[in-house]
């Protein structure tokens, strides 16, 4: 990985601790290269020393660019950010907490550039710099609505005892089919599987006009039905069991269930955590909006729908 790949990882760390955002796990892909032992490619802390040969700082700052410092404390909230995003990053030794220092001194020479030449001062860069500003404040304040608000594990599980069908593995079922146009034609195949114990295949072999006719009526395992209605005929049945006769799409169908696999619940053991992330982040959404009504409430607001004709 080249140097530049570094300063882009620092970069977006550094720009996470800023944000709040403390859940890109992606990051921690490179934790194996932040970790290793690279040799800074340019030692730009390596002295105190201006161009115009001022040296003396206040004791407590960690670095100075032009008229921008960096004190001890400001350093190690950095430091704690970004050990907040990637636990396995570490940063007590000298050598990564100088990588960091390296690429925040860089990222300060660009922006001093950019302000020297007007860029912050242009439209595009402004609005965004406002959107930005708008999503942190109002991230801040969701964060101090939704403070309070945990689910027990007690919540968790009357939900989950009220909703066990949601919380099943996905189902399986091996059928084989009959299909002929006519009901008439169906309920005679349906009589003569049940009455006379032809086997399902062979007649299905012999009489189906579906296109699994050849593999006697074999679907092989299946996860959705073809349509609704064959799902309501499967439902009722247990394993080999034959349904009665049902209208389908193309025909009338017979199916017979040959084999079932899955759809058994999950324990709540399993399931548990999802549940509460679920309902926590559902309390958090109707906290938010309950605050937002209050302040609307509150607030003199004003729209012209007009305008959106």
């Amino acid at each position: 990985m080249k140097r530049l790949s570094m300063t882009a990882i620092l970069s977006a760390l550094l720009l996470v601790s800023v944000s709040g955002c403390d859940k890109l796990s992606f990051l921690s892909d490179y934790v194996p290269f932040l970790k290793a032992k690279a040799k800074p490619a340019a030692e730009t802390t390596s002295s105190s020393t201006s161009p115009t040969g001022e040296t003396a700082v206040a004791a407590d700052v960690v670095a100075k660019v032009g008229n921008w410092t960096l004190t001890a404390d400001e350093f190690n909230e950095k430091l704690k950010a970004i050990k907040e995003v990637i636990p396995d990053y570490d940063t007590s030794t000298v050598e990564s907490k100088k990588l960091v220092l390296d690429e925040l001194v860089r990222q300060q020479l660009l922006v001093q550039d950019a302000e020297s030449r007007g860029i912050a001062q242009e439209k595009d860069i402004k609005t965004a710099l406002d959107e930005f500003r708008r999503s942190l404040l109002m991230q801040e304040v969701a964060t101090r609505v939704t403070s309070s608000i945990a689910v027990t594990d007690q919540q968790a599980e009357e939900y989950y005892n009220q909703n066990k069908d949601v919380f099943s593995e996905p189902g399986e079922w091996r059928l084989r089919e009959i299909m002929v146009p006519t009901q008439e034609e169906a309920k005679e195949i349906l009589s003569q599987l049940y009455q006379a114990g032809a086997d399902f295949g062979s007649v299905a072999q012999a009489r189906s006009k579906a296109a699994s006719a050849a593999q006697g009526g074999d679907l092989g395992f299946i996860k959705e039905f073809k349509f609704p209605q064959m799902q309501t005929a499967v439902s009722i049945l247990n394993t080999g069991d034959i349904s009665s006769v049902f209208k389908g799409p193309d025909g009338y169908y017979i199916v017979k269930l040959e084999e079932k696999k899955g759809g058994n619940p999950q324990s709540f053991a399993v399931v548990k955590e999802e549940i509460k992330n679920g309902l926590t982040l559902m309390e958090q959404q109707q906290a938010i909006l309950k605050y937002i009504d209050e302040l609307k409430s509150k607030t003199t607001i004003v729209t012209n729908e007009e305008l959106l004709k």
